[in-house]
Protein backbone atom coordinates (compact mmCIF):
# COMPACT_ATOMS: atom_id res chain seq x y z
CA UNK A 1 0.00 0.00 0.00
CA UNK A 2 1.10 3.73 -0.90
CA UNK A 3 1.87 6.08 2.34
CA UNK A 4 -1.06 7.53 3.46
CA UNK A 5 -2.06 10.85 5.32
CA UNK A 6 -1.51 11.29 8.54
CA UNK A 7 -4.69 10.75 10.35
CA UNK A 8 -5.60 13.01 13.48
CA UNK A 9 -4.97 9.80 15.46
CA UNK A 10 -1.34 11.17 14.83
CA UNK A 11 -1.86 14.79 15.40
CA UNK A 12 -0.59 16.76 18.19
CA UNK A 13 -3.63 16.92 21.07
CA UNK A 14 -2.07 20.42 21.65
CA UNK A 15 -3.01 21.48 18.74
CA UNK A 16 -5.03 19.19 16.65
CA UNK A 17 -2.83 19.57 13.52
CA UNK A 18 0.10 17.23 12.20
CA UNK A 19 3.26 18.11 14.40
CA UNK A 20 5.57 20.34 12.99
CA UNK A 21 8.64 20.26 15.25
CA UNK A 22 10.96 17.41 16.68
CA UNK A 23 10.69 17.60 19.99
CA UNK A 24 14.22 17.61 20.53
CA UNK A 25 16.21 19.59 18.08
CA UNK A 26 13.04 21.52 16.67
CA UNK A 27 13.68 20.28 13.22
CA UNK A 28 10.62 21.08 10.62
CA UNK A 29 9.21 17.82 9.75
CA UNK A 30 6.81 17.90 7.58
CA UNK A 31 9.68 18.53 4.46
CA UNK A 32 8.76 15.72 1.77
CA UNK A 33 12.19 14.15 2.71
CA UNK A 34 12.35 14.21 6.30
CA UNK A 35 11.40 11.23 8.40
CA UNK A 36 10.32 11.42 12.18
CA UNK A 37 8.41 9.39 14.53
CA UNK A 38 5.32 10.03 16.85
CA UNK A 39 4.43 8.54 19.64
CA UNK A 40 1.06 8.98 21.30
CA UNK A 41 0.36 7.42 25.30
CA UNK A 42 -3.15 7.31 25.85
CA UNK A 43 -5.38 5.90 28.82
CA UNK A 44 -8.86 4.90 28.63
CA UNK A 45 -11.05 5.06 31.28
CA UNK A 46 -13.49 1.67 32.11
CA UNK A 47 -16.77 1.95 31.38
CA UNK A 48 -16.96 5.66 29.82
CA UNK A 49 -16.06 6.74 26.05
CA UNK A 50 -13.81 8.88 27.44
CA UNK A 51 -9.73 8.90 26.42
CA UNK A 52 -6.95 11.18 28.11
CA UNK A 53 -3.81 11.77 26.27
CA UNK A 54 -1.25 11.28 28.57
CA UNK A 55 1.74 12.46 26.32
CA UNK A 56 2.54 12.94 22.37
CA UNK A 57 5.25 14.23 20.63
CA UNK A 58 7.38 13.85 17.06
CA UNK A 59 10.39 13.05 17.19
CA UNK A 60 13.29 13.41 13.98
CA UNK A 61 15.18 10.07 13.04
CA UNK A 62 18.53 11.96 14.14
CA UNK A 63 17.11 12.58 17.41
CA UNK A 64 15.47 9.51 17.74
CA UNK A 65 18.56 7.17 16.97
CA UNK A 66 20.45 9.42 19.75
CA UNK A 67 17.86 8.48 22.16
CA UNK A 68 18.36 4.51 20.89
CA UNK A 69 22.17 5.03 21.54
CA UNK A 70 21.35 5.90 25.24
CA UNK A 71 19.31 2.11 25.68
CA UNK A 72 21.45 -0.20 27.18
CA UNK A 73 22.04 -2.91 24.43
CA UNK A 74 21.28 -5.47 26.94
CA UNK A 75 18.21 -3.42 27.05
CA UNK A 76 18.12 -3.06 23.33
CA UNK A 77 18.40 -6.91 22.91
CA UNK A 78 15.69 -7.93 25.46
CA UNK A 79 13.36 -5.78 24.05
CA UNK A 80 14.35 -7.10 20.41
CA UNK A 81 13.98 -10.52 21.58
CA UNK A 82 10.88 -9.71 23.20
CA UNK A 83 9.21 -8.50 20.02
CA UNK A 84 10.52 -11.54 18.04
CA UNK A 85 9.10 -14.23 20.16
CA UNK A 86 5.45 -12.22 20.65
CA UNK A 87 5.07 -10.74 17.47
CA UNK A 88 3.26 -12.28 14.53
CA UNK A 89 5.45 -11.62 11.88
CA UNK A 90 2.79 -12.31 8.77
CA UNK A 91 0.22 -10.10 10.72
CA UNK A 92 2.43 -7.06 10.66
CA UNK A 93 3.34 -7.98 6.68
CA UNK A 94 -0.69 -7.58 6.50
CA UNK A 95 -0.55 -4.45 8.14
CA UNK A 96 0.88 -2.53 5.36
CA UNK A 97 -1.89 -3.72 3.15
CA UNK A 98 -4.75 -2.00 5.74
CA UNK A 99 -5.61 1.69 7.11
CA UNK A 100 -3.90 3.12 9.46
CA UNK A 101 -6.91 3.20 11.47
CA UNK A 102 -7.09 -1.00 11.32
CA UNK A 103 -3.97 -1.04 12.43
CA UNK A 104 -4.48 0.72 15.55
CA UNK A 105 -8.28 -1.00 16.50
CA UNK A 106 -5.90 -3.73 18.50
CA UNK A 107 -3.20 -4.35 19.95
CA UNK A 108 0.08 -5.55 17.31
CA UNK A 109 1.36 -8.20 19.84
CA UNK A 110 -1.61 -9.20 21.61
CA UNK A 111 -4.25 -8.64 19.76
CA UNK A 112 -6.58 -6.99 22.17
CA UNK A 113 -8.63 -4.25 21.31
CA UNK A 114 -8.01 -0.37 21.32
CA UNK A 115 -11.26 -0.46 23.48
CA UNK A 116 -10.43 -3.56 26.20
CA UNK A 117 -7.31 -1.22 27.08
CA UNK A 118 -6.90 0.49 30.17
CA UNK A 119 -3.82 2.13 28.66
CA UNK A 120 -2.13 1.94 25.33
CA UNK A 121 0.25 3.60 23.06
CA UNK A 122 0.20 3.93 19.30
CA UNK A 123 3.54 4.76 16.94
CA UNK A 124 3.67 5.78 13.56
CA UNK A 125 6.68 6.24 11.11
CA UNK A 126 6.35 9.37 8.92
CA UNK A 127 7.90 11.36 5.68
CA UNK A 128 7.04 15.09 5.73
CA UNK A 129 3.07 14.67 5.90
CA UNK A 130 2.48 11.14 4.90
CA UNK A 131 2.68 7.96 7.25
CA UNK A 132 5.36 5.65 5.97
CA UNK A 133 3.31 2.33 5.02
CA UNK A 134 6.54 0.30 4.75
CA UNK A 135 6.58 0.40 8.64
CA UNK A 136 3.15 0.91 9.05
CA UNK A 137 1.47 2.45 12.57
CA UNK A 138 0.75 0.25 15.30
CA UNK A 139 -0.72 0.08 18.79
CA UNK A 140 0.84 -1.40 21.95
CA UNK A 141 -1.40 -2.24 24.36
CA UNK A 142 -0.88 -1.41 28.60
CA UNK A 143 -0.12 -5.04 29.07
CA UNK A 144 2.44 -4.98 26.73
CA UNK A 145 4.16 -1.99 28.20
CA UNK A 146 3.98 -4.07 31.44
CA UNK A 147 5.96 -6.97 30.24
CA UNK A 148 8.45 -4.82 28.70
CA UNK A 149 9.58 -2.73 31.96
CA UNK A 150 10.85 -5.78 33.76
CA UNK A 151 13.21 -6.43 30.88
CA UNK A 152 15.05 -2.90 30.88
CA UNK A 153 18.13 -2.28 33.06
CA UNK A 154 17.53 0.94 36.00
CA UNK A 155 20.01 3.03 33.19
CA UNK A 156 17.57 3.02 30.87
CA UNK A 157 14.54 3.30 32.54
CA UNK A 158 16.21 6.62 33.74
CA UNK A 159 17.05 7.46 30.62
CA UNK A 160 13.34 7.06 29.07
CA UNK A 161 11.93 8.84 32.22
CA UNK A 162 14.01 11.50 32.33
CA UNK A 163 13.54 12.15 28.28
CA UNK A 164 9.80 12.18 29.27
CA UNK A 165 10.33 14.63 32.72
CA UNK A 166 12.19 16.75 30.73
CA UNK A 167 9.05 17.21 27.97
CA UNK A 168 6.30 16.80 29.98
CA UNK A 169 4.73 17.01 33.20
CA UNK A 170 1.57 15.34 33.13
CA UNK A 171 -1.30 15.50 35.42
CA UNK A 172 -0.91 13.07 38.63
CA UNK A 173 -4.17 11.60 38.33
CA UNK A 174 -3.50 10.53 34.70
CA UNK A 175 -1.09 8.48 36.64
CA UNK A 176 -2.39 7.02 39.03
CA UNK A 177 -1.74 4.33 39.77
CA UNK A 178 1.61 4.99 38.86
CA UNK A 179 2.25 2.88 35.18
CA UNK A 180 5.61 2.08 34.12
CA UNK A 181 6.56 4.99 31.67
CA UNK A 182 8.27 3.70 28.29
CA UNK A 183 8.70 5.22 25.06
CA UNK A 184 9.83 2.69 21.86
CA UNK A 185 11.38 4.95 19.85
Amino acid sequence: MKDQEIPGDFYSFETNTPFERCIECEKYLLHEDTEYIIEKAIKNYEGYPARDVVFDYAICMDCAEKMRREVSKESWQKMMQYFQENMDVQHRIEMQQQSAEENLQSCMIKKTNVNECREYQIYAHCKGNKLNMENPPYMISGEVMEELIPLLSDKTIDEMNGFLDKHFSPDPSLMEPAPPRLILV
